[in-house]
C-alpha cells in the first residue's frame, strides 16, 4: 500500500471526512483505493501504513514526537 509510511486517519487524505480539520474523535469512511471494499469506519486517531498526507496539511503533521522518560522512576 502506498510507500509503508505511517501515519493518522484524521491527517490522511483518504479520510472520509467532509471537515477541513478532522478530529481524533470524529469516525469517517475509509476511501483508500486497496481498503475502500472493506466499507471500514475508522476514527481520526486510527492510522495505517497506505496514509498519504491530506491536501492542506502541514507536512510535519505527522513528524514523531519523542519524549524522554521521567527520572524519578521508583
Amino acid at each position: 500500500m502506498a510507500d509503508g509510511r505511517w501515519g493518522h486517519c484524521e491527517h490522511c487524505r483518504y479520510f472520509g471526512s467532509p471537515a477541513q480539520t478532522p478530529l481524533v474523535n470524529e469516525e469517517a469512511p475509509c476511501q483508500h483505493p486497496e481498503l475502500s471494499r472493506f466499507h471500514l469506519a475508522v476514527f481520526g486517531a486510527s492510522g495505517c501504513n497506505g496514509f498519504e498526507l491530506r491536501p492542506g496539511a502541514r507536512a510535519d503533521v505527522e513528524a514523531p514526537i519523542y519524549s524522554p522518560a521521567p527520572l524519578d522512576m521508583p
